[in-house]
């Protein structure tokens, strides 16, 4: 599977994680622009660092805290969500997780069993989006 993040665009993300040490990125919010103005963003496209940035913290939710390195190496993968790595076959993404990080098999077993329940949480929420979104419920004037 290709990346749908270039490795430029993971070099950029890289830079801008070193300049920003010290944040809390399963915290931060992306919709509070107070947040994010109050990053280093010197020298950086927001345009082009957020997407990835928010790829990183989606793998991060799903790592355990103490291996939040390993996140950079799943981006450069093309491993970018829970979702997607729910997706996968046990075998598939064992084996994807082997060729990353050898010999340490438990914690890719771990990491996937975060993603599966990651999505299951996620995925009611994404259902209940829709039906909001559809014309019947937002004509029903419900208060």
């Amino acid at each position: 599977m290709q990346s749908s993040l270039s490795d430029h665009a993971i070099d950029r993300l890289t830079e801008f994680l070193n300049k920003n040490q010290g944040i809390d990125w399963r915290a931060i919010s992306f919709r509070d622009i107070g947040q994010l103005d109050r990053l280093d963003w010197a020298n950086d496209d927001r345009a082009e660092v957020l997407p990835c940035l928010k790829a990183y913290q989606r793998l991060l939710f799903i790592l355990p805290p103490s291996e939040d390195a390993r996140a950079l190496r799943l981006l450069r993968a093309g491993l970018h969500s829970a979702i997607q790595i729910a997706g996968l076959s046990q075998m598939d993404f064992a084996q994807r997780w082997s060729e990353l990080f050898p010999g340490e098999e438990a914690l890719g077993r771990a990491v996937q069993d975060a993603a599966r329940n990651r999505r299951s949480e996620l995925l009611p929420q994404y259902i209940q989006d829709i039906q909001r979104n559809e014309p019947h419920y937002r004509s029903a004037r419900f208060r």
